[in-house]
This record gives structure tokens, sequence and C-alpha cells, in this order.
């Protein structure tokens, strides 16, 4: 008899429903912080504990997880429209299937005692590490297809950016979307908007605010200073997920004074 921990069970699913949900938010473009993220797939997770319901059948099922993915999309990037909800719960649910079938391939080729079905629910009695790896070379495989993808369909494009540094001070200019424009901060990870100084000669950002951000170019290596605003806007939309400012020197040319990488334009 086939013996489920809990405890496997709910921090495998948390893990897991973080990195689709993840996955679903670059794919789709949506706007929503980490935060969010945690919470969604927190839910998620606990969800996953319905199947011990003394009632739960196959019919119910249906129902029980179309209604849990829905409520998952709407705590992890919040509500909009009913059509955009659906877009995301379906993206959700078909990317369950396909992970869940990624596994059950793998591990029917490797040892099929490790698999439990138990109401219509998939229990992989397997490692974290295999857990882990599966569904990271799943998020890099489609990370790769997304980024060649757009590299190849997006257009030039100019954004409005606004940041504020408090509640009363804020600054705002043109940046130019560049595909080639990757730059990101090293520690939080988040992207980086490049803007020459004199756009930000109005405000003041205290020492201790500042990160150093390495970069790579084909001349060779180089740094910038750059802070993390308050608050920040592009097309008047609020970037919940973040960035940081990047403060440049007599670098970019020609009228556009900012440049900005594909994946702040796209979360817009």
């Amino acid at each position: 008899m086939q013996v489920i921990y809990i405890d496997s069970l709910l921090c495998v699913n948390l893990f897991i429903d973080y990195i689709m949900l993840y996955s679903i938010r670059k794919f789709l473009h949506i706007n929503s912080g980490n935060l969010r993220l945690l919470l969604g797939s927190t839910f998620a997770a606990v969800s996953t504990l319905g199947v011990f319901l003394p009632f739960y059948t196959i019919v119910f099922s249906v129902f029980y997880r179309l209604i849990t993915a829905f409520i998952t999309v709407l705590i992890s990037f919040g509500f909009s429209d009913i059509k955009k909800a659906f877009i995301r719960s379906f993206a959700f649910i078909l990317m369950s299937m396909v992970l869940c079938g990624a596994v059950i391939v793998i591990e029917l080729t490797m040892d099929s005692k490790k698999i439990c079905i138990y109401n219509d629910t998939v229990y992989f009695d397997i490692s974290p590490v295999m857990l882990i790896l599966i569904t990271s070379g799943t998020y890099i495989a489609l990370s790769v297809y997304d980024k060649l993808r757009n590299k190849n369909n997006m257009k030039t494009k100019i954004l409005n950016i606004t940041f504020y540094t408090s509640e009363n001070t804020c600054v705002s200019f043109e940046s130019m979307v560049d595909t080639g424009c990757t730059l990101k901060e090293p520690f939080s990870g988040l992207p980086v908007i490049l803007a020459e100084e004199e756009l930000l000669k109005t405000i003041y950002v205290p020492q201790e605010k500042m990160r150093i951000i390495p970069f790579s170019t084909a001349s060779g290596l180089g740094s910038v200073y750059g802070f993390k605003p308050l608050r920040l806007t592009v097309n008047g939309q609020t970037l919940h997920s973040g960035c940081y400012i990047g403060i440049c020197k007599n670098t970019l040319k020609g009228e556009i004074k900012s440049i900005t990488g594909t994946e702040i334009a796209e979360a817009i």
C-alpha cells in the first residue's frame, strides 16, 4: 500500500505551482507581483488536499479543479476582465496537464512503483531533486521559446515612464524598447531601465540606496549605478513586479535618452 505524506505533497505542489504561475505571468505578460504568486501557489497547494474528501468523485473533481484553478488565478493575477481570467485559468490547467504528463512519462520509464493515483490525482513518490529538475527544465525550455518569439515579434516602441522616489517627487521621460537590453539587478533579478543622468537631475537619491549593476557588451565589461524607485508606471499603469533605474553618463545618443528591455514592455 502506497503511503502519501501530506507535508511532501504540500511542499512539492507549492514549488511546482509557483513555477507554473511564474511562467504564466511571463508568457502572458501579466503585471503582477511575486507576493501574489506566492499566495496563489499556496492556495493551489492546499487545494490538493481536496482529493481526500469522502465525496470526491470524478464528476466532482472536474468542477473542483476548474473552481480552484480560477480562484488561484484571481489570487495570483487579480481580476481585470472575465475573458482574461478564463484565458489565464485555461493556461494554468493546460500547463498542469503538460507538466503532469512529462513527469508520468519519465517515472514510467524509471520506476512505476513510485506513482500512486488517488481519486484521479497523481502522487509522485520521487525525490525533490527530480521534481526540481523536471520543473526547471520545463521552465527553461518555455523561456527559450518565448525569448526567440519575442525577439522576432517585438517592434520599435516608445514607453512613457514615470517613477516616484517619494509620494511627492516624480520624474517622467520617454524610453525606447530595445530587444538587446537584458540588464538586470544581480541580487533581485529585477529588470533595469537605463536612463541618462540628465533625465534625473531633478531628484536626489541617497548613496546608501544605490546599487552597482554590472553589465557586459561586445566591447567589454562595465557597470552602472542604479536604484529601485518607490513606485513606477509605464504608460500610466503601475509596474507591480518592480524594476531598477540604471544611471548612464553620456552613453545613449540621439533624442531618446532611455532604453527599456522587452520584459518591462510586455508586462504592461
